[in-house]
């Protein structure tokens, strides 16, 4: 991208301001020359947002990569006084070497997406590129598809303010501004900044793996031990685990101090094959994993022998564990990793909203190890991680235990796919009270539960019982095979609504345990006519031929349960597509109840596919079926 004296393609710029929120205020200076904008009389009741991404908004980078498009968003909250008025859009750009002898250069969008100079002295200079009506919530891509590489802007940060001006009063104008403080962070300017261009060299707490070994085409770079610095891993290079590698210390720390390791689209992590030493990451309490794919390009984690693996490869590597410091239920809030994988949980003061990072259009495949029938790695293991955990397009591929398991904590999830697993697809302990949306589920001949759900095993009404709520789902079982369902037990609530189910000869649902009965019950209740809707199973589609798991001592049978859910029938389910998750036109008939919680998309169908064009797996997940 090249910028012209007398104007400008729109350029296409990203970063982040990781999405927080900007204030619009209207006293005080502001750095870098907007000064006129401060003094220009508009309100500070509106509220700004911004943020750089590179996979469509899925997540928000603080640094994007200089090889990857990215976008720059800006969403605005008009005061509420000025929703529905006539207004016009205003874009303004600070951009470092382009204002002459190396200065700084700013420039405004003006109609027809043109960027052309503007004398940041005269606010009355500004020129609208947009007039509209105002709505409660605007969005606004003002940057789209920029790769830094190749408009030579590598390095670089760039400022970016929205505003707009009511009825043409271009002397009340409405910026995201610095605030008089020059330092608040609420009011800072939406910062787009871009990476510098990768090495050539292995990045730093790597090391340079034998000479002319590669990997997927890329040369090889190495990690081990405990990482205590950042780290980035650029998808120029593939990276080998050589062992356990863990990032951060064992300890509670501020989200803002943790250490992070960050790995860019379309890198690849591999481990040697399971007899060669047992490779896996370990992500402690004090650290974070940024794993930030995009659909075009996923980050993978993998073994080094995946291009010999079969549908049937299972269990060649250990996986993926995420160390937290948010509630659990157990003694003390505190326990210890299966697979020597550290100390996880807040103790007496959890923090529910600790982040343990972002995954983002991620693989994990071929991965879980068995030390004992007790202690086994999963796919991805979130151990006591919190809220502040970004989840999204993960898949888990053929481990040799479960897909997804969280161990309590806090943490949600959206477009989860569980392909192939041999024991639970997704499993919950130690009191997980998250969310999830959208998680798909195709079973093989030595899958077990598509969902294994407990609260506790040691002590079934351990507080705070696991209480996660969970829509759109889809569960595909392997015809024949003896696959199991859902199995609610040890005392576990659970909120289920739109969930497809089929293909499950052994059972689609099983109820065990007292503790789990009593706890879908009010106080002195003795049946299905005394439940108290914290354990439910709602609006879903259960195929016709599939057993509910009714066992004599039970204190109501499921059957029974599942009657009374509201919504939820038995009858045909019609799965297809390529991964056979996608819903039929009968599954599609069927409209669904979206639990009224924000973080829930208002989608207009049950399970977790609606059709081929819908087809959230597509493009970034991976396959080995016909």
């Amino acid at each position: 991208m090249k910028f012209k004296h007398n104007g400008m393609t729109a350029p296409a710029i990203g970063a982040v301001l990781a999405a927080a929120s900007l204030a619009a205020r209207a006293d005080g200076p502001v750095s870098g020359g907007l000064t006129q904008l401060t003094t220009a009389g508009g309100t500070g009741a509106a509220r700004f947002a911004a943020g750089a991404t590179i996979n469509g908004g899925v997540s928000y980078l603080d640094e994007v990569p200089a090889s990857e498009p990215a976008d720059l968003v800006f969403t605005i909250e008009p005061d509420p006084a000025d929703v529905g008025k006539e207004a016009a859009i205003l874009a303004v750009l600070r951009i470092p070497g382009l204002g002459g002898g190396g200065g700084v250069g700013w420039f405004q969008r003006i109609s027809g997406g043109i960027w052309v100079p503007w004398d940041s002295s005269n606010l009355l200079a500004l020129r609208p590129y947009t007039t509209k009506t105002l709505q409660e919530h605007e969005t606004i891509t003002l940057i789209d598809g920029l790769v830094g590489e190749d408009a030579n802007m590598a390095g670089m940060t760039i400022d970016a303010y929205v505003g707009y001006a009511v009825n043409g009063d271009f002397t009340k104008v409405t910026f995201n501004t610095l605030g008089p403080s020059q330092t608040d962070a609420d009011g800072a300017p939406a910062q787009l900044a871009i990476a510098e261009a990768a090495g050539e060299s292995c990045p730093a707490n790597t090391t340079a793996g034998p000479v002319g070994e590669q990997f997927k085409g890329k040369d090889v770079c190495v990690l081990s031990g405990r990482i205590t610095s950042h780290t980035h891993l650029t998808a120029n290079f593939s990276y080998y685990l050589t062992d356990q590698v863990i990032i951060g210390e064992n300890d509670i720390t501020d989200n803002a101090e943790k250490i992070k390791l960050t790995i860019d689209a379309g890198t690849t992590v591999f481990a040697p094959d399971a007899g060669g030493g047992l490779g896996y990451l370990v992500i402690d309490r004090g650290g974070q994993l940024h794993a930030n794919g995009t659909r075009e390009k996923p980050v993978i984690f993998t073994y080094e022998s995946d291009e010999e693996a079969t549908e049937v490869t299972t269990g060649r590597w250990g996986g993926l564990v995420l160390n937290g410091s948010a509630t659990l239920n157990v003694g003390g809030g505190t326990a210890d990793g299966e697979g020597g994988s550290g100390t996880y949980g807040g103790g007496d003061n959890p923090n529910d909203e600790d982040s343990s990072g972002v995954m983002t259009f991620v693989q994990v495949k071929y991965a879980g190890q068995a030390f004992t029938e007790e202690d086994e790695l999963n796919g991805i293991a979130f151990q006591g991680t919190g809220s502040g955990t970004l989840v999204d397009y993960v898949q888990v591929h053929n481990n040799s235990d479960d897909g997804v398991e969280f161990f309590g904590g806090t943490t949600n999830a959206k477009h989860i796919l569980l392909t192939g697993n041999e024991d639970d697809a997704l499993d919950w302990t130690q009191g997980w009270k998250g969310k999830a949306q959208f998680v798909a589920i195709r079973q093989t001949t030595a899958s077990q539960h598509c969902i294994e759900a407990d609260s506790n095993s040691d002590d079934n009404d351990a507080k705070p019982r696991a209480n996660p709520e969970i829509s759109n789902v889809t569960c595909n079982g392997s015809p024949g095979a003896g696959t199991e369902g859902i199995m609610l037990r040890e005392g576990t609530n659970a909120r289920l609504s739109n969930v497809v189910m089929g293909n499950l000869s052994a059972y689609c649902i099983d109820i065990d345990d007292e503790a789990t009965f009593r706890s879908a019950l009010s106080e002195g209740g003795t049946g299905v006519a005394d439940l108290n809707g914290m354990l439910t199973m709602t609006n879903s589609r259960v195929h016709e031929s599939c057993p509910l798991q009714d066992e004599s001592g039970d204190l109501f049978s499921v059957s029974d349960w599942f009657g009374a859910q509201q919504g939820s029938k038995k009858e045909g389910v019609d799965l297809g597509g390529g991964n056979n998750l996608i819903n039929g036109h009968r599954l599609n008939s069927v409209a669904p109840v979206i639990p009224d919680d924000p973080f829930f998309e208002k989608v207009d169908h049950i399970g977790a596919i609606k059709d081929e064009t819908s087809d959230w797996t597509a493009g970034w997940s991976f396959s080995d079926w016909d």
